[in-house]
């Protein structure tokens, strides 16, 4: 058994979630104002031809709510002690992982309105070309998780010997 591997194996799950839905509040009560206009809209064109239209009119916010809907539901985020393991889609499953010790920065951010549900943003620089940057958006609880990826973080770095270099690029100094 190789180094990686063995390195795989002792991986332990540290946290394991998905996003609020909670975080498209906003974009599900505009598509219920917008159904319901057009289910009154039905009502009073009943009498006309018209009618119809604003019945199959429906469905058109009811599609963007449920895709919204379904596009969360499917992204699960996997903390363990080694990586931070994304995945996501509904029909087509992408896997997308970054080892802690590849991220350099972190930043949390809770706007007023999500702080008033209890969820935040976590945004994530890496090393890593495929993910430069990660957004965790739509997070509960996510001060605890920002610094628990931070403690996992600096943990893997000591780990791994990873040391940060500042390079100064000006000439002559």
């Amino acid at each position: 058994m190789n180094a990686t591997a063995a390195s795989a194996a002792n991986e332990k799950e540290v946290w394991t979630g998905s996003p609020s839905q909670l975080r498209h509040l906003a974009l599900f009560s505009l598509c219920a104002l917008v159904a319901l206009a057009l289910l009154i809209a039905a009502i009073v064109l009943r009498a006309h031809a018209w009618w119809w239209l604003a019945i199959c009119l429906i469905l058109i916010p009811a599609f963007v709510a449920g895709k919204r809907y379904l596009q969360t539901a499917c992204e699960h985020i996997t903390l363990t002690d080694q990586r931070l393991i994304l995945r996501t889609g509904i029909f087509n499953r992408t896997t997308d992982y970054v080892e802690l010790y590849r991220i350099k920065d972190s930043h949390f951010t809770q706007p007023f309105f999500e702080r008033l549900l209890g969820l935040g943003t976590i945004t994530l620089r890496t090393t890593q070309d495929n993910a430069p940057h990660i957004v965790l958006d739509g997070m509960r609880g996510p001060e605890a998780l920002w610094n628990q990826v931070r403690d996992l973080v600096e943990d893997r770095r000591t780990a791994k010997g990873v040391r940060e270099m500042d390079v100064n690029t000006e000439a002559g100094g």
